[in-house]
């Protein structure tokens, strides 16, 4: 086992014996608060961090502004209530998106839990900029500092296991098999559990509105796109991977060409190569797929694949590999999707509809399908409710007092 703090570990059980036995943190306490602006700072003034998108868009979350905001509605939501932290929280981090460790870990500790977290072991650069941030932040806030512990193991589920008896709430963030082998190693009788497995995403556009955009909402919708779409290599479990169009046939055919052209001019000067191992995945993955009848034809570009299909089922979605890799299918409107949606269906991102419109359209859903419906831009944003949960108050307790 491998500790990135404490900087210092003899003995690992007895760390992890001092974080658990240290006495939780009343909510949003003044010192968590203080830190995560300090690590809020140390990333916006550092210029090493603004090669990565994402951590600046982290460091943007964590600031006092929006810190405040969510406390505004903690303390709305708990009102005369007793609310206090569960415990110790651990949380398994996933490997393909850098930075969700953090977000989970932030709720956390604004509920006032100590907290343990096991990260990939895998080198990234983001991370481990991300982890000098937090290091460093630590060393400054011994209340904080004295709860979290952030290791990392080869999987073993002894220790799996040591760690799960002794939590109050854990955190698995994975894909499907990772959350079924966590989940089967048991937990204490009193403890509680959020499991966020493979989700798939979805962007929706309205072919009229893209074709009536001035050029002003036309660009901001090219670089939203890009922001969903290519951060994370298109991994995160909010990333558009399939693209739904609307509208009569004619109308689609012009707005799909004047997007992808537009894009592809806006990725040969913003798009960061991506290595030719997930080029040549890209590639076999779209040939691969060509040969279902679903598949209508398929397009691969250096900066991105377009896979046309007239059905979406569970295939596609689970050998879907990211890196650039769009499904599109085109329908007359946003009602008619609803028969294609899956329970692993979780971020809708919509361009040119009201907000009425997407109301009737999640009324219809009649699945486990569709957590969220945001702008194009936010797919990515990370909000206090995830997958369906207000995670800030699954990561407390109320007591009861009559």
């Amino acid at each position: 086992m491998k500790f990135f703090w404490p900087n210092q570990s003899k003995n690992w059980k007895e760390t992890i014996e001092s974080i658990i036995t240290a006495k939780p943190l009343s909510p949003f306490h003044p010192e968590v608060l203080s830190f995560l602006q300090s690590i809020s700072k140390a990333i916006l003034k550092d210029h090493s961090y603004r090669r990565y998108p994402e951590l600046v868009a982290l460091a943007y979350w964590l600031r006092k502004a929006h810190l405040s905001e969510m406390q505004e509605s903690y303390v709305k939501k708990a009102g005369e209530r007793m609310v206090l932290a569960r415990g110790t929280a651990l949380h398994f981090a996933p490997s393909n998106v850098d930075t969700i460790f953090v977000y989970s870990w932030v709720l956390s500790m604004l509920a006032g839990n100590s907290n343990i977290l096991r990260i990939s072991g895998r080198k990234q650069e983001q991370t481990e900029l991300l982890l000098r941030a937090i290091i460093n932040g630590l060393e400054d806030y011994p209340e904080v500092a004295s709860r979290t512990a952030i290791l990392t193991y080869e999987h073993n589920n002894e220790t799996t296991q040591y760690l799960s008896e002794r939590c109050h709430i854990r955190v698995i963030w994975g894909g499907d098999e990772t959350v079924k082998a966590i989940r089967s190693i048991p937990l204490a009788p009193l403890a509680t559990e959020l499991a966020f497995p493979d989700r798939f995403s979805l962007s929706v556009l309205e072919a009229g509105a893209v074709l009536n955009a001035d050029d002003h909402e036309f660009n901001g919708l090219i670089k939203n796109f890009y922001n969903d779409g290519f951060w994370f290599a298109q991994m995160a479990c909010s990333s558009p991977r399939l693209i739904v169009w609307t509208g009569e046939e004619k109308s689609i055919e012009s707005a799909q060409d004047r997007f992808w052209t537009q894009l592809n001019s806006y990725l040969d000067e913003h798009l960061e190569e991506y290595s030719p191992a997930l080029q040549v995945q890209k590639l076999t993955t779209g040939y691969s797929l060509s040969d279902k009848e679903s598949v209508v034809n398929f397009l691969h570009l250096p900066n991105f694949s377009r896979l046309k299909v007239n059905n979406i089922d569970l295939d596609i979605r689970e050998r879907h590999c990211g890196g650039g890799l769009f499904v599109e299918l085109d329908l007359p409107q946003l009602y008619d999707l609803i028969p294609f949606l899956d329970d692993k269906d979780q971020t809708l991102s919509y361009f040119g509809f009201t907000k009425s419109q997407l109301m009737e359209f999640a009324e219809g859903v009649g699945n486990r399908s569709i957590d969220r419906i945001v702008p194009i831009g936010q797919a990515l944003d990370f909000e206090g409710i995830w997958d369906g949960y207000d995670l800030l108050m699954h990561f407390t307790r109320e007591i009861v007092i009559r």
